[in-house]
């Protein structure tokens, strides 16, 4: 089980750190705690090469996608307890949010095959960000784990909206091309129900085989304020110029050699041009057994 200490601080108990560790010691796992130089797809490849086959991720969607890496196209299972802060794939899963509950599942539940995506060398399972979302995630962990998590946002919104930044790419896919320029741009592994009200907007299905495409044109910060209202409300449908499409591949070209993503909620840098694919059934993971 690989563990981040620092995932979802604010929601926990005194004394759950120490627990979940106990307890996944006693169902048998592992456990290591997740530092940032600890390089997990190594460490998981070796386990492998060992004939270990359950890795178990505890802490948030970057966890997850830290693991994943050198999951995806092998017989290993992954298993996940959801002690993020949003937990976006544990909840499209249909996973308990509870931790001893979801250790239960990682250790014995049924194992479901799902959709994974890639994005030049790296694996997804959520989606991909452009423009303002990385820049937030960025702005935000200046700060520290230490600082009061509501400041460290209120200071990543002012200096985002004082940059405002966005991305030109030409876009090529299975179908069209063109030319975006946007502010806010996603690439998702299978489709979001964008219908429903606040901030989770859930995939009906992991086993679609298709990347869903969204982004905005060109938004004054007041027009951006009001889409987000509209996201809040479940009514991104109704933002003028709103484009998304599916799709199985996407090639993105950019002037600058390299872009700052959120990926998986996380930020990295990635060489353009940038190449995202859907790598259907890839994926093994446990799930709740029915009944």
């Amino acid at each position: 089980m690989f563990f981040n200490p620092s995932s979802g601080v604010k929601r926990r108990q005194p004394g759950e750190l120490s627990q979940l560790q106990d307890a996944a010691s006693a169902a048998g796992l592992e456990v290591i705690r997740l530092t940032r130089d600890l390089d997990v797809p190594s460490l998981v490849r070796e386990r492998m090469q060992r004939g270990q086959t359950l890795f178990v991720a505890a802490g948030g969607d970057g966890t997850i996608n830290s693991v994943i890496q050198a999951l995806v196209h092998s017989e290993s299972i992954l298993g996940v307890i959801p002690v993020g802060t949003y937990n976006h794939f544990a909840r499209d899963l249909g996973l308990p949010l509870d931790w001893r509950d979801a250790l239960d599942v990682a250790v014995s539940g049924a194992t479901r095959q799902v959709d994974s995506a890639r994005i030049n060398e790296r694996f997804f399972v959520n989606n991909v960000s452009m423009g303002l979302y990385p820049e937030l995630v960025a702005h935000r962990e200046e700060k520290g784990r230490d600082y009061p998590r509501w400041k460290a946002r209120v200071h990543a919104l002012i200096a985002t909206l004082q940059k405002y930044p966005h991305v030109t790419l030409t876009m090529e896919t299975e179908h069209h091309q063109e030319v975006i320029r946007t502010h806010v741009l996603m690439i998702s592994n299978n489709s979001y129900d964008l219908s429903r009200i606040g901030i989770q907007a859930p995939r009906g299905t992991l086993e679609e085989g298709r990347l869903s495409i969204y982004w905005l044109p060109p938004l004054s910060r007041l027009a951006l304020m009001r889409f987000v209202a509209h996201y809040l409300a479940g009514r991104v449908k109704e933002t003028p110029g709103f484009r998304s499409f599916r799709t199985a591949r996407a090639k993105l070209q950019s002037s600058r050699p390299r872009l700052r993503l959120g990926i998986d909620g996380e930020v990295f840098t990635i060489n353009t041009p940038l190449v995202v694919t859907i790598v259907p059934q890839s994926l093994l993971v446990r799930v709740p057994r029915e009944g």
